[in-house]
C-alpha cells in the first residue's frame, strides 16, 4: 500500500505567523472554524509533532540508548478509531493510554529510542511505529501506517517545524489554509514552514477559495509534482 495523502491543514495570518495566542480570537473561536473545515477534508487522521503534542500529553526527559537498534513496530488496536499520530523522535511523551480523546494513540519515534520506552507504550496501548535510526524516515513511517490502519488521507497539524520537515520530505500532497485577517508582525514568531536547511520554492495550484465568516478566507492547493 502506498503512503496516505497528506493535506496540511493550517490557519494562519496575512504574514503567515502561527501563535494564535496572539490573535484577537478566543480559543473557542478558532476551534468553532478550524474544526468544521477539517471535518470536510474527510481525513482518517491528524498529525503533530512533539512540542504541540506536549500541551496535552505527559512528557519528560529523551528516553534514548547509545545506538539505533532497529525494530519492528507495535501496532495496538484502533477499533475502527480515527487516528492522532505524534512525531516523537527523542521518546518525550508518556502517554497514559493508548486512547486520545476517543482516537487512537500512534507516535512515530526514532530507532534510538529505548526498547524499555517502547514496550512501556505498547502496555499503555499505544501504537508505536519506527522512523528509522535518525527519526528522518517520514515516507517510510507513513507507508506503514497507512498499511497497519488501512488510512488513506490524514491532515498534518501542529507548528511549522513539522511541517518543514515534511515538506522537506516531499511528504505533503495538498494544502488547506485558513487566512485570519491579522497581521502579526513580530519578528521571530514561527512560520508556516519551519525548515533550517534551505529549499528550492514550490509551485503550487489553486483548488478553491472560499470566504467565511469574518473575512477569514479558505484557500486550498495541490503541490504540483515534477
Amino acid at each position: 500500500m502506498s503512503r496516505p495523502e497528506i493535506i496540511c491543514h493550517m490557519l494562519t495570518t496575512l504574514d503567515g505567523r502561527l501563535e494564535p495566542d496572539r490573535w484577537p480570537y478566543t480559543v473557542a473561536e478558532l476551534l468553532a472554524v478550524y474544526d468544521p473545515v477539517a471535518a470536510k477534508l474527510e481525513a482518517e487522521g491528524w498529525i503533530a509533532g512533539r512540542r504541540t503534542m506536549e500541551h496535552y500529553l505527559p512528557h519528560g526527559e529523551p528516553q534514548l540508548q547509545d545506538a539505533p537498534q532497529p525494530r519492528a513496530d507495535h501496532i495496538a488496536d484502533s477499533a475502527g478509531r480515527r487516528l492522532g499520530i505524534a512525531f516523537d523522535r527523542t521518546g518525550r511523551l508518556r502517554p497514559e493510554s493508548g486512547d486520545l480523546d476517543g482516537e487512537h494513540l500512534v507516535l512515530v519515534v526514532s530507532d534510538r529510542v529505548s526498547q524499555a520506552h517502547v514496550d512501556d507504550l505498547a502496555a499503555r496501548g499505544v501504537s508505536v511505529i519506527s522512523s528509522g535510526p535518525d527519526g528522518e524516515d517520514i515516507a517510510g513511517a507513513l507507508t506503514r501506517i497507512g498499511t497497519a490502519f488501512g488510512v488513506t488521507r490524514l491532515l498534518l497539524e501542529g507548528g511549522g517545524e513539522i511541517k518543514g520537515a515534511f515538506w522537506a520530505a516531499g511528504m505533503i500532497d495538498e494544502t488547506s489554509t485558513l487566512l485570519y485577517p491579522i497581521i502579526d508582525g513580530l519578528a521571530g514568531e514561527a512560520a508556516i514552514y519551519d525548515h533550517r536547511a534551505p529549499l528550492p520554492a514550490q509551485a503550487l495550484e489553486l483548488i478553491s477559495v472560499e470566504t467565511l465568516t469574518d473575512g477569514i478566507v479558505w484557500l486550498r492547493h495541490r503541490v504540483k509534482q515534477g
